[in-house]
């Protein structure tokens, strides 16, 4: 039994409480649930080498940062994500002052891992948005 933090860590009762304060004030519909996120953080910490980036926004209207760090950083309890974006895209290894750093497209490995885990998402540009509430928000998202 793993001792690493999933998606209802953190989720005691008052911040149960502020988070669907927020989802019924705003009139939000759940689009995800614990088991899916689960899946979708065992998946990415399981991976060997490089992880994608990621942020997301909770129902309290809070950006993150951009982070990349899978195991304690993530935005628990993943009741209170509105969106989570993951970047689908890394850096290649650098090559040489003169030269541009080559693009590695993880997109093809990331996008049909959300789909069979059943979440709501898009992609735009090289970010795959998961909504975690409806409607869907657009806010601070991606060009396309």
């Amino acid at each position: 039994m793993s001792e690493l933090p999933m998606a209802d860590a953190r989720n005691d009762d008052p911040t149960r409480k502020q988070i669907r304060a927020a989802v019924a004030a705003r009139n939000l519909g759940s689009a995800s649930n614990n088991t899916r996120w689960n899946e979708l953080i065992t998946y990415f910490r399981s991976l060997d080498g490089w992880r994608p980036s990621y942020r997301s926004k909770s129902v309290t209207g809070f950006v993150s940062a951009w982070d990349v760090e899978w195991f304690y950083h993530l935005p628990f309890p993943f009741e209170s994500v509105e969106w989570f974006d993951i970047g689908l895209s890394e850096e290649g290894p650098f090559v040489g002052m003169l030269l541009p750093r080559s693009i590695i497209d993880h997109a093809n490995d990331i996008l049909p891992v959300l789909k069979n885990i059943g979440f709501d998402f898009e992609r735009r540009g090289d970010v795959a948005r998961i909504w975690g509430y409806l409607p869907r928000s657009y806010d601070d998202s991606p060009a396309q």
